[in-house]
């Protein structure tokens, strides 16, 4: 009988320190959870399809051309922008202006994008332009379209304002 009495006591305070560790010391209070600053970002599930014409050539340009799901990347925790940056050009003389060309198209995944079209120059005009979305597989279009329609415009007025400019209005006259 001797050894059952220090028994008790040892399994009391066994059972009162794993009701201490259990209850984190607190006293019945709620248990607060701690949550690092990376948990609290949700994950990033984004795909989009990453790609360059000069690489992937026509596959690039046109997704329905081949198998497009070897194109489709999911993106890095912090990319969470889907984009397509196309460059383009046309040509002017003083009669016409060509179609608008294009010389290379980039899908990607990004961190930061800035959506429209940046135009330089007069008779060779280059399109650098920038389409943005943030929804898995929306980058299928061919970038944001520049307007073509004033530059055209511009380029039949142009010639016929330069005639009315340099004509002799003395036919009125008579």
């Amino acid at each position: 009988m001797h050894r059952t009495t220090w028994l008790a006591p040892l399994i009391f305070v066994f059972i009162a320190f794993f009701a201490f560790v259990a209850s984190n010391g607190r006293n019945g209070e709620e248990q607060k959870k701690h949550i690092t600053e990376p948990a609290k970002v949700p994950k990033n599930n984004l795909s989009c399809y990453v790609c360059d014409t000069t690489v992937d050539g026509e596959r690039c340009s046109n997704l329905n051309f081949g198998n497009k799901t070897t194109l489709l990347k999911k993106c890095q925790q912090e990319d969470r922008i889907c984009m397509v940056k196309r460059f383009s050009y046309t040509t002017s003389t003083e009669n016409s202006t060509s179609i608008l060309r294009m010389w290379s198209l980039q899908r990607s995944c990004t961190s930061k994008c800035e959506p429209g079209c940046i135009v330089i120059g007069e008779r060779t005009k280059l399109y650098a332009c920038t389409a943005c979305c943030n929804v898995t597989q929306c980058n299928t279009g061919k970038g944001a379209a520049a307007s073509s329609f004033p530059s055209a415009l511009a380029s039949l007025l142009m010639p016929l304002i330069a005639i009315l400019c340099r004509s002799d209005f003395s036919l009125t006259s008579r």
